[in-house]
This record gives C-alpha cells, sequence and structure tokens, in this order.
C-alpha cells in the first residue's frame, strides 16, 4: 500500500468517525511518524469534511518532543459549526466523543486582521501583531473519537484536526492592554483544575500566530481574514466528562462558560 492511499484511508475514518459521532476505539492505520505525514492526513480530512474552517487552534509540543518532531506547536482546523459566541453569563451545550477523548482549555483567542499577500519571509511576533484585528478570552473543547489520540505524539494529534471540536468566544480584550502576566484559571464543577499566564506560554499567543504564518509558507494553510486563532491552553489540557461545568477566569473581569455534553456536533 503506497503512503497517498494509506493517508486517505485514516482520514476517511476520522470524519466518518466524527460525522457519526460514534467511536474509534483504535487508531486507523499505521501511525504517522512525521509532522509533515500528519498534516497530510489533515488536509485530506479537510477537503473529506467539508466544512467552513472559521479558525485554527495551535497548541504545544512538549520536550523532548519538540527537538524530535522540529516544533513547539502544533495546529488543526476549527470548523464553524463548532464555534460559539457568548455574552455575559451565557453558559452554551459543548459536545465531545462520550466514548473518545474529551477535554477543556481557557485560551486567548485572536482574530485575523488584514493578511500580507504572501508569508514566505521571516516573521516576528511583532510582525505578526499588525496582523491581528482582536483579542478574546475563550475556550477551546478538544476532543477526538479517538481516545488515545494525546498518547501517541504530536504527529497522531495532528492527524485528527489536533484535536478540536469546538470553541467558545468570549469578551473581547482592549488592544491597549498587556494581558500576559494575568492570572488566568480553569474551574471544572467549581474545582480549579489548573492555573497560569500566557506570559508563560513559549512565547505567547502572539507567537502562536507567528507559528501559522510560518506553517502557512510551508503548506500552504488557508489562513484567511476573520479567522480565530485558539492560542494555547494557559492552564493546561484538563480532561472532561459529559455533564461537567466548565469556567475560564481571566485577569479580574472576564469569565467564560459552558457545560460539556455528549453530542458529536452542535
Amino acid at each position: 500500500m503506497t503512503a497517498e492511499p494509506a493517508a486517505d484511508e485514516i482520514a476517511r475514518a476520522f470524519v466518518e468517525a466524527r460525522q457519526a459521532g460514534g467511536p474509534l476505539p483504535d487508531y486507523p492505520g499505521a501511525l504517522p511518524q512525521t509532522l509533515d505525514q500528519a498534516y497530510g492526513i489533515q488536509e485530506r480530512a479537510i477537503a473529506l469534511f467539508g466544512g467552513h474552517v472559521a479558525g485554527w487552534k495551535v497548541g504545544k509540543i512538549p520536550s523532548p518532543l519538540d527537538e524530535a518532531h522540529g516544533a513547539n506547536r502544533l495546529a488543526g482546523p476549527i470548523f464553524a459549526d463548532s464555534v460559539v459566541e457568548v455574552g455575559e453569563g451565557d453558559t452554551p451545550d459543548m459536545p465531545i466523543f462520550a466514548t473518545g477523548f474529551g477535554a477543556a482549555e481557557a485560551e486567548f483567542l485572536l482574530r485575523l486582521g488584514d493578511l500580507p499577500a504572501s508569508f514566505d519571509r521571516a516573521w516576528t511576533n511583532q510582525d505578526v501583531a499588525a496582523h491581528v484585528g482582536a483579542v478574546h478570552v475563550g475556550i477551546e473543547v478538544a476532543s477526538s473519537p479517538f481516545p488515545g489520540i494525546n498518547d501517541h505524539g504530536p504527529a497522531v494529534t495532528v492527524s485528527d484536526f489536533g484535536n478540536n471540536n469546538g470553541l467558545v468566544i468570549g469578551a473581547a480584550v482592549s488592544r491597549e492592554i498587556d494581558f500576559h502576566d494575568w492570572p488566568v484559571a480553569l474551574t471544572i464543577d467549581g474545582e480549579v483544575a489548573g492555573t497560569g499566564t500566557a506570559g508563560g506560554m513559549l512565547d505567547g499567543p502572539f507567537g502562536a500566530v507567528r507559528f501559522l504564518f510560518e506553517l502557512a509558507a510551508r503548506r500552504r494553510l488557508p489562513l484567511a481574514k476573520g479567522q480565530w486563532i485558539s492560542t494555547g491552553a494557559v492552564t493546561g489540557v484538563h480532561q472532561v466528562s459529559v455533564g461537567a461545568a466548565v469556567e475560564a477566569r481571566f485577569g479580574t473581569g472576564f469569565q467564560v462558560r459552558c457545560r460539556i455534553t455528549g453530542k458529536s456536533r452542535i
């Protein structure tokens, strides 16, 4: 079997499991060994899935896997029908694959503004900040029909949409405010699951956008104005079960909430 048919079969298995909301107890093929192989599977799956890509999630690749793969971040698509914008006090239902993997993550969300004509250049965080139109607080819901999605390294995570299954978009943060040192906490059913600051995440949220610009130069990632960038888990990746009440708190006055359900899609 050649590499391309194998990648097609893996992509199709993930897409069918996601669309059906059913379990995928085993990885549907040979595990991808490189990020290039994994992004190839992801690109095929995006085409098969057929939904509108409203943004991109970015996650951290921990040491020593970052050295082995030559990257400290990974990316996956966020589809429009899994994105919910909320007002103060709203608590939307957000689905996970109940027989797979599910987690919630407190994140800063950056919305892309006008983009450069080409990404083929060297980028700094200051450079990419000029192409960010808005900063919001939010929650990423990570979920996959494959329960071992995070147990086999970043290439496997990348191959199933980067393990994304939803985004809750909260209030906007003024661009005049430096939010990097804000205390952030995520609670599950009222208990603190993790704390942290954006400044403690690699080189911060704008570094996540820089990573995507660099990825777009290498793989022609279809970035577009208005897309949301979920920039990484500030307090960590916290597994959740159906029925869990999740709240992310940012600084002294920002909260985002959701309740976890067992549906496959919104």
